[in-house]
């Protein structure tokens, strides 16, 4: 992975992180691939960006006071993987979340175009190395 294609993954999540959505789909491919884990409620394949804004949606709506953050980009060649985390409070029940997740992310012509979800480091570093 070049440099500049890290620099496009760091850009993306910062993009959702602060909420402009508009500046993250410029970083999106048209069909964009993202393939959730079950451990987050929204489990799925969603694909192109109107399935991937509304997976976003579905995921951060019942939520106050959410932020997320990347902890970590590790560089595995061709991909990168991606640690990280969301931490948020139930709107309706108060219920804390702290969510890690592991994602490993493709990058074409400066856009993301595949995200997979993983729950460990070791799943996510297995699946960027199969390919």
């Amino acid at each position: 992975m070049t440099p500049e294609d890290v620099e496009t993954v760091r850009r993306a999540y910062d993009a959702f992180a602060r909420g402009d959505l508009h500046a993250l789909q410029q970083l999106l491919s048209a069909d964009i691939e993202w393939r959730t884990t079950s451990d987050v409620p929204f489990l799925g394949n969603y694909r192109g960006i109107d399935q991937f804004l509304a997976a976003l949606n579905e995921w951060t709506e019942p939520f106050d006071e959410m932020t997320t953050e990347v902890e970590e980009i590790i560089d595995a060649g061709d991909r990168a993987i991606v640690r990280h985390r969301m931490r948020g409070r139930g709107t309706d029940s108060g219920v804390e979340v702290d969510l890690v997740l592991w994602q490993v992310v493709d990058v074409e012509n400066g856009q993301l175009t595949r995200m997979h979800d993983y729950a460990t480091r070791e799943e996510a570093m297995t699946a960027a190395a199969a390919g």
